[in-house]
């Protein structure tokens, strides 16, 4: 037993495949009552060769090396920025507790008093604009405040 990515276990399983194939077929035929050619014959189970794994012209080494990504060199390390909508309380403390779908908190002992507004949060900014009533209207503040943290697409040199 080996591992192998799915390509190459569907070429190799392929022959036992075929047959199963045909012999399920055969046999759905025979229950809708269809009549065999040769109803004498029994099928047997004789399996096709493994078809080779393509090469491409590579030895298997030089396709690793290929599939590892190379270091970067001289470059800068990217900024990972994240805008989030948090969800906040009337008081405008950011809401973590379990809330049903009303907005209502499931545990009333917790002391949450549901939340009331959304706000965009941004990791590098802070909050972004006024908060927003309902979820569904900050998403698209969110989507515009995330794209202008975009950088702008250089054109490629050669």
């Amino acid at each position: 037993m080996f591992a192998a990515c799915q390509l190459c276990h569907l070429r190799i399983d392929h022959g036992h495949h075929r047959v199963t194939r045909s012999i399920t077929l055969a046999a759905r035929a025979a229950a809708a009552g269809q009549l065999g050619l040769l109803p004498e014959t029994t099928l047997t189970r004789t399996e096709p060769p493994t078809p080779p794994r393509p090469t491409r012209g590579r030895t298997p080494a030089a396709a690793l090396h290929q599939a590892l990504p190379r270091p970067r060199t001289g470059a800068k390390p990217v900024a990972r920025i994240s805008v989030k909508i948090a969800p906040l309380h009337p008081d405008g403390t950011e809401c973590t507790h379990a809330v049903r779908p009303s907005g209502k908190p499931r545990d009333a002992d917790s002391g949450c008093t549901g939340r009331r507004n959304y706000a965009v949060v941004c990791s590098s900014c802070g909050p972004v604009g006024e908060p927003h009533g309902l979820r569904v209207l900050a998403d698209p503040a969110q989507s515009a405040h995330r794209d202008c943290h975009k950088a702008p697409l250089t054109p490629a040199t050669r």
